[in-house]
């Protein structure tokens, strides 16, 4: 079991019926939602609740996130998370560690990069009531996206959508761990389009990073092609527009 620090709280996962496909096993976006809900957890258990977040005028929002799996979630198997913050800047910029377990077994570990913002998504410095409450953990080791032998020279494939008003998260725009549903449905189509079977498809690594967020109403783009393999897995570069504007870069590692 990968090392975790001995005071964190345990915090109970369920993944619910929608966040499985015919297979029966998670998808890598809802493994990403229970993430979101762990941290959630660990904010609510030292006071920091969501509630508290909007009276404070603040909120937290994900620059940067790099997930690896073990493993497939199983429906309905019992999960439990771990996490704490690693790392700060300028009571601005926050590392973030999330583990997730089945028993003693980790069946996920995400390093997070968050930005502290007003909710008018300026940057803004943490009130010492909020920094005090969060208690750092150093020198637990950190998810990185695994390296891959680059294979250059394979076509783009493109599909837009507009985004729906009933996607709004609590900060009214696309929630992080939607924007890995949109590089997975590129995967996805890409895969159909050479006589693959789509739903055989089995995360192994993906990292993105957020640039801009994506509200109510937009039409969306999602550019996909394939960049090499790395531990068996292909390897899926991923853009995310809204017009011209890149609202998120992305890298999936997908078997099958």
């Amino acid at each position: 079991m990968i090392s975790v620090p001995a005071a964190t709280l345990t915090f109970p996962v369920t993944l619910q019926r929608h966040a499985f496909g015919p297979r029966l096993v998670s998808r890598a976006g809802d493994v990403w939602r229970a993430m979101q809900d762990v941290v959630v957890d660990q904010s609510s258990s030292v006071g920091w609740t969501p509630e508290r977040y909007v009276a404070a005028n603040g909120m937290f929002v994900v620059r940067t996130m790099t997930v690896k799996h073990e493993r497939e979630v199983h429906i309905g198997e019992p999960l439990h998370g771990r996490t704490w913050p690693s790392r700060e800047r300028r009571q601005m910029l926050f590392t973030r560690q999330v583990r997730l377990f089945a028993g003693d077994a980790l069946v996920a570990g995400a390093t997070q990069e968050w930005a502290y913002l007003s909710r008018s998504l300026q940057p803004t410095r943490a009130g010492k009531d909020l920094f005090d409450a969060f208690r750092l953990e150093e020198g637990f080791p950190e998810v990185e996206l695994p390296s891959f032998v680059a294979a250059p020279g394979h076509p783009l494939h493109v599909f837009d959508f507009t985004t729906w008003h009933g996607w709004m998260d609590p900060h009214g725009h696309v929630n992080h761990a939607a924007y890995v549903d949109y590089c997975d449905e590129g995967v996805a189509r890409l895969v159909a389009s050479e006589g693959h079977d789509a739903q055989a498809l089995v995360p192994v690594a993906e990292s993105v990073h957020f640039r801009a967020a994506i509200g109510a109403g937009e039409l969306i783009t999602v550019e996909t092609t394939e960049a090499g393999h790395a531990l068996g897995a292909r390897v899926f570069q991923h853009r995310i527009l809204s017009g011209n504007k890149v609202c998120a870069t992305g890298t999936t590692l997908r078997r099958g």
